[in-house]
């Protein structure tokens, strides 16, 4: 008996709305964690960059990737359940209170804060100017009532928004586990192969169009779709906020930078050539010879090569920041106008063709949709919570005396100021 007992109790604390602070609590706190510490490095990153012990916490606790985590999922899993009762036991009755009218003749039982009102009122200019309109009346044991409940719907409000938030977490763990994110960047002519699937998107053309003080005002990729045997499977254009949809796939606009042709002779012979991107590093010849390209200035600020810059995004004075490694060491680093030679020993590295590339989002997110319907049902709830306040009237007329009962389930004081400055002008008291 006691063993059943116990299971009760631990059953009846998922119903219950402590339980689902408690885990809302522990569950941001280890979401802040996440925030903080980067996830997804290699442990040796972890164990360079904090104390032995630190890095040791946070890979035996997984805070490297968090939110994949077993007890993370076991925590949010936990919630659902508890979002999920807590919706169970509380929608018959509050269904009931959102579309049908209690028992009056119960309800009048346990009333005592009555306003004694003159008995020869019209009743149907009080309601009409208290905002309850027409009313229902009855008799019960020699009494007059009549009575008015408005707003019942407003009782769904909270509600909904507990159901929006399953569904919303639901889907975004569907997206999490089930969907996946892939980033890919090219140039105009390049056709770049998704991990994912056995699409490729062909890159036909980009274009970065800008406001006059030169802040971005749209990315504009065209492209076209193809299968595994390179046949075109969709022609279209991503823009920012706008993404091309093929099969169950969405290509969003990501972000640019700068890529250049960087081709690489040795003892004045060509070598090997490639399309160099912002950050990336050319290494050939068996690592004996790397270039990166740091950084890329179209429009260097010649008045200020110490602190470089440019002074606008167009291509009118190109120069690349570079830095060259020789048999792993770094042995030289600089600025370099597109088109000069970088030479070191054997080895001569030249710059050119310089544009922009795109950097693409590749998404299948299976809980897009149910997202969306959890969005729409929490502004559905929200509206109810807040705009529609559930409020009631009962006027109790009995012999020579008449009472009145009249409430509202949020912001009562100041809705009582407003029926006590009707009541006098109405001169009711």
């Amino acid at each position: 008996m006691k063993n059943d007992n116990i299971i009760k109790r631990i059953f009846k604390s998922f119903y219950t709305m402590k339980f689902g602070i408690i885990l809302l609590i522990v569950i941001a706190l280890a979401s802040l964690i996440g925030t903080v510490i980067p996830q997804g490095n290699d442990p040796t990153f972890y164990r360079q960059g904090y104390s032995p012990l630190m890095a040791e916490i946070i890979l035996a606790f997984n805070f490297d990737n968090l939110f994949f985590s077993k007890w993370y999922i076991t925590l949010t899993g936990l919630l659902l359940v508890n979002l999920f009762f807590c919706s169970i036991n509380r929608a018959r009755p509050i269904i009931r209170a959102s579309f049908k009218d209690p028992d009056i003749s119960k309800i009048i039982k346990n009333l005592d804060k009555f306003i004694d009102i003159k008995s020869g009122s019209s009743d149907e200019k009080l309601f009409k100017d208290l905002g309850f309109g027409s009313f229902k009346e009855e008799e019960i044991d020699g009494k007059k009532i009549r009575y008015k409940f408005s707003n019942k719907i407003g009782h769904l409000g909270s509600w909904l928004t507990h159901l929006s938030i399953i569904i919303i977490i639901l889907a975004f763990g569907c997206g999490r586990y089930l969907g996946f994110d892939e980033y890919v960047y090219g140039v105009p002519g390049e056709t770049l192969k998704l991990e994912n699937s056995d699409y490729q998107i062909k890159i036909d053309n980009y274009n970065v169009l800008f406001r006059e003080d030169f802040t971005v005002e749209q990315y504009i990729t065209e492209m076209t779709i193809l299968d595994k045997d390179g046949k075109s499977v969709k022609e279209g254009t991503s823009m920012v906020n706008h993404p091309l949809r093929f099969d169950k796939f969405s290509v969003y606009q990501n972000s640019t930078g700068w890529a250049v042709d960087a081709l690489l002779f040795k003892d004045n012979k060509s070598y090997k050539e490639k399309i160099l991107y912002n950050s990336e590093v050319f290494v050939e010849d068996d690592k004996k010879i790397a270039l990166q390209l740091v950084d890329f200035y179209p429009d260097f600020d010649s008045d200020n090569p110490t602190k470089p810059k440019t002074k606008s995004p167009f291509l009118k004075h190109p120069v690349a920041l570079y830095a060259l490694f020789y048999d792993g060491e770094r042995v030289d680093m600089g600025l370099n106008h597109v088109g000069d030679p970088i030479e070191w020993e054997e080895y001569t590295f030249l710059l050119e063709n310089p544009r922009m590339f795109t950097l693409l989002q590749v998404a299948d997110d299976p809980g897009t949709f149910f997202a969306l319907v959890g969005g729409a049902i929490l502004l559905v709830g929200l509206f109810l919570a807040f705009y529609m306040n559930p409020k009631e009237m009962i006027v109790i007329e009995e012999n020579d005396r008449k009472r009145l009962y009249v409430n509202q389930a949020k912001n009562d004081k100041i809705f009582e100021r407003k029926i006590e400055k009707i009541l006098e002008e109405m001169e009711l008291r």
